[in-house]
């Protein structure tokens, strides 16, 4: 399959009250055509500002240093606005973790539907309001009064699902779905990740799925992207990440996750905490968390092919021809 995205030596740095910090440094990675990549790590570590970037959403004070993505033949970063508008909710297009937030509450659901279809389609209002319904049926809302609703009448699960049905209106190539299932109950959860696979399959989109539940990660993805401190830390498909871990930090994650069969397993948290301003770190920036490190770890610390595993494995790890 062909890469639909290719993102590139991706820098992101953020000036605020503190000064300038460096929040996603040297990142790169693909998403091929029907593809889902999960993007895993703790929170902080850069998962959502990454995907904000490629949409040109950076908060106030952020910016793109260097690097590249380019989606269908176009480098995002070197779009302007013009011709970001055409690309962002029409080709690439995103669901986020915030419904409310992403829901105006002075505006009925099928305006907001409709503001989203008359933005990239040309089609008439009974036109477009069809489509509305459509895709209100598609996510599993079938009842035809949700069209009049205001977000805040709707309870958080169907509030997400309007948000997946606004992202699907002008059927996108690629998907960034950032924490869909936030907030949300455990039932409503797999409700909401199971039409997700289904909507996938359908439509022949691709996903990328940024969480903090590696568990998730496991069900849902083709390939996975661990992230720790604004870098990639580890990047396989997916079976071949949950068989043979090679980066200590992925290691702790699959520690500190709930197993069906382990009854009497406990659980193993990850001692101490994100380094601060760890953009200013020279070497491993997880060194401080990890067992393993000496005085190699001090080093700047490059991705390279895990020696147990396929080709496309690799990690940022000195010590990958050691068993830790």
């Amino acid at each position: 399959m062909e890469n639909l995205l290719s993102v590139r030596d991706l820098v992101i740095e953020i000036t605020g009250d503190s000064g300038r910090s460096c929040v996603l440094d040297r990142v790169s990675f693909d998403v091929k055509a029907g593809e889902i990549l999960g993007i895993v790590g703790e929170s902080g570590c850069g998962k959502s500002i990454m995907g904000l970037s490629l949409l040109g959403l950076l908060p106030r004070g952020g910016r793109v240093v260097c690097g590249s993505a380019h989606f269908d033949g176009k480098d995002l970063y070197a779009l302007d606005e013009k011709e970001l508008d055409e690309v962002r909710g029409k080709d690439i297009a995103m669901v986020f973790q915030d419904a409310p937030a992403g829901l105006d509450p002075v505006y009925t659901v099928g305006d907001q539907l409709l503001e989203s279809i008359f933005a990239h389609e040309s089609m008439t209002r009974t036109a477009a309001k069809a489509r509305a319904r459509e895709l209100l049926e598609t996510v599993g809302l079938p009842d035809a009064t949700i069209m009049k609703k205001y977000p805040h009448t709707l309870s958080g699960g169907q509030r997400q699902r309007v948000m997946i049905a606004m992202a699907l209106s002008c059927r996108p190539k690629l998907l960034i779905a950032d924490e869909p299932t936030t907030a949300l109950d455990v039932t409503i959860q797999a409700q909401i990740m199971e039409l997700l696979r289904r909507l996938q399959k359908k439509e022949g989109m691709s996903i990328i799925l940024i969480t903090h539940d590696i568990g998730l990660v496991a069900q849902m993805t083709d390939r996975v992207l661990v992230m720790y401190a604004g870098q990639t830390v580890e990047s396989a498909p997916t079976d071949a990440l949950f068989a043979n871990p090679a980066h200590p930090y992925t290691k702790a994650l699959l520690r500190a996750v709930p197993h069906a069969d382990g009854v009497d397993e406990q659980l193993q948290g990850i001692p101490g905490s994100v380094p601060e301003r760890y953009g200013e770190l020279r070497g491993c920036r997880f060194a401080g968390r990890c067992p393993h490190a000496d005085e190699n770890c001090g080093q700047p610390q490059e991705m390279q092919s895990v020696p147990t595993s396929e080709a496309q494995h690799t990690a940022r790890c000195c010590k990958l021809k050691e068993e830790v």
